[in-house]
């Protein structure tokens, strides 16, 4: 990396998210295992990565990118999170004995995920994703990078991840909600995978993943109250809720020491 710049290797980066985007739409509109999660979380990796390096892509631009990038994300999960409440609904009976509550509570839940991927498809006929299409092309062939884009990759990078290590921890240590934790995680994790730096993308999927298992427990335990569900079963969910943080300190301490802070 000694005689590359940030430029060339951000426009790889960009190249790829790209592809990924693109490969991965067929299967998701097919409604394929997975493969809406899978484009939801290309689309992610992108908005994340055109985030960390704001400093090295023309402002205006990124922001129109990831504008649109974030209404499709929502578009996709809409669909996405019915899915997966009604995956975990179903385990949860399971595990209680009380599958004979899945047509009240998980039936529900796969109804409206078939109306939200009905949306998700009619989408994409529609001028907002031919808008998309076109600004993916335009990133992927020639990304507006600024001046800064010129400089070495190595420093450019590590500065990058040391700001996003910053942020995790920042968030954490003041007391700001779990789920702004979470985003930053995500967000360090999209960004050091991108650049191959495998203990920190690690150590943010750790963070992103017991605060996103924990959010997916209180929504189903939501989704419990307002269906009438027996008191024992959310119980048992808001109980698992409460689990899933308990290694979350251990997490940011090893980040922290990933970090060397």
């Amino acid at each position: 990396m000694p005689d590359t710049r940030t430029g060339e290797l951000l426009g790889t980066v960009i190249g790829d998210l790209v592809a990924g985007i693109r490969e991965r739409r067929e299967p998701a509109l097919a409604d394929e295992p997975d493969a809406v999660h899978q484009l939801r979380t290309s689309v992610r990796r992108l908005r994340n990565v055109l985030a960390g390096f704001g400093r090295y892509v023309e402002k205006r631009p990124a922001r129109e990118l990831r504008d649109h990038l974030a209404s499709y994300g929502a578009v996709l999960g809409a669909g996405r999170d019915l899915e997966v409440r009604a995956e975990d609904c179903r385990r949860v009976l399971a595990e209680l004995g009380r599958t004979d509550l899945e047509p009240a509570l998980v039936a529900p839940l796969l109804a409206a995920h078939g109306g939200a991927h009905a949306v998700l498809v009619d989408w994409h006929a529609s001028p907002d994703a031919v808008a998309l299409d076109r600004l993916l092309e335009q990133w992927a062939e020639d990304p507006p990078f600024t001046h800064r884009a010129r400089r070495p990759a190595g420093p450019a990078t590590a500065k990058v991840l040391r700001r996003e290590v910053r942020r995790v921890l920042d968030r954490a240590a003041d007391g700001e909600t779990s789920h702004e934790v979470r985003k930053a995680a995500r967000r360090l994790r999209h960004v050091a995978d991108a650049l191959g730096e495998a203990a920190l993308a690690s150590a943010g999927k750790d963070i992103q993943g017991r605060l996103g298992d924990h959010r997916d427990a209180l929504l189903l335990a939501g989704h419990l109250g307002a269906a009438g569900a027996p008191a024992a079963v959310i119980a048992h969910v808001e109980t698992a809720a409460s689990r899933t943080l308990d290694g979350l300190p251990e997490a940011l301490a090893a980040l922290r020491e990933v970090d060397g802070s």
